[in-house]
């Protein structure tokens, strides 16, 4: 959350939930990442998971955040096996601003029959509003790569 959003008294609802504030039923907390149930599920699962610091979107992402992704990944992986989903069958991604509901990041981990075809196309991978997560991965490590071999 910046400064201007703490002057302007606009509070991050994700920020609260990771933090506690807000009563929301955890699926999953450590010191980095909150894992919860989403409030209008697009899937039979349909999880969020989300920085327990506050990282604005998929546009701010930054290769520093790698370690953060893979962490998010193999947590919504888990939370899929966990609940009888195929990780290879299922979708993990994020909404593309201006896209997206809330500005914090968070990952969709969506298991099993969606609700709706609606649903479905919202969280449909190659969609300029839809990120998928190893798509993410693979141009945060090209950047950095990049970033790497310009230091050489």
């Amino acid at each position: 959350m910046t400064i201007i959003d703490r002057i302007l008294c606009r509070p991050c609802i994700f920020c609260a939930i990771a933090d506690g504030s807000t009563p929301t039923t955890l699926i999953y907390k450590d010191d980095e990442i909150a894992a919860f149930n989403d409030i209008n599920p697009a899937a039979e699962t349909h999880i969020l998971i989300v920085p327990v610091d506050h990282v604005k979107t998929v546009k701010t992402v930054t290769t520093d955040h790698i370690t953060l992704l893979e962490k998010m990944r193999l947590k919504g992986i888990d939370l899929l096996k966990e609940r009888g989903h195929d990780p290879e069958e299922s979708r993990l991604g994020f909404h593309v601003p201006p896209f997206n509901t809330v500005d914090h990041l968070h990952l969709h981990v969506v298991g099993g029959t969606m609700k709706s075809n609606y649903r479905k196309l919202k969280y449909e991978t190659g969609r300029m509003w839809y990120m998928d997560l190893k798509q993410l991965q693979a141009n945060l490590d090209k950047k950095r790569r990049l970033h790497e071999g310009a230091r050489l």
